[in-house]
């Protein structure tokens, strides 16, 4: 049986330290995406869905890695997910586990996106069609860039870091930390579709 390395017992006291550090105020709690975690049993509910969020393990390495770091400040430089070291070999995967979703939910209505980034404090920037950045982390900026689609070419989603993403997470990390602010856009899409978003 092979032994689980992401749980909170092997985590909890990297997790933990952030507590005050790295952009988290001095709390119990971890506030991040719409996502609240307890410093006291590493459950995490998801204030957008109002339950319990079940997949946990990519969270707890995601933070994991995230504690490992002193903090830095922003560059303001935007790079690819190519630029990362080994990005350029799983750009293909990345775009389509981070941007396709993002794609099929805002490359006909690029504003929608805006409109609902905005419970994740997103700030709107002058990039394609519609664009914005999200604090997925308190020091780590994603930014989402749509190009609505025509007749003549697909709707396109790019997705772009500060640069400084490299002093905070791997590669492997970033990719997870993409992939949960994706999902998490998408939970507050459905949320918006059944006229629950509150403006």
């Amino acid at each position: 049986m092979v032994e689980k390395v992401w749980t909170w017992d092997n985590c909890k006291d990297k997790i933990k330290s952030l507590s005050g550090r790295l952009g988290f105020p001095k709390s119990s709690t971890l506030e991040f995406l719409k996502l609240r975690l307890s410093l006291e049993d590493g459950r995490i509910f998801d204030e957008i869905r109002g339950k319990y969020f079940e997949n946990i393990e990519p969270i707890y390495c995601i933070l994991t890695g995230y504690a490992d770091s002193e903090p830095i400040p922003e560059s303001g430089e935007l790079i690819s997910f190519s630029k990362l070291p080994g990005g350029d070999l799983y750009r293909s995967v990345f775009l389509g586990r981070v941007a396709k979703p993002i794609e099929q939910l805002f490359g006909s209505n690029p504003e929608l996106l805006y409109r609902i980034a905005k419970i994740f404090n997103a700030s709107k920037l002058n990039l394609g069609d519609c664009s914005v950045k999200i604090y997925a982390l308190p020091l780590i900026p994603i930014v989402y860039v749509v190009w609505s689609g025509d007749d003549e070419f697909p709707a396109f989603v790019n997705v772009l870091f500060d640069s400084t993403v490299k002093n905070y997470l791997t590669t492997e990390q970033t990719v997870l930390l993409s992939e949960l602010t994706s999902i998490r856009l998408k939970h507050a899409y459905m949320r918006y579709e059944r006229g629950e978003a509150k403006e």
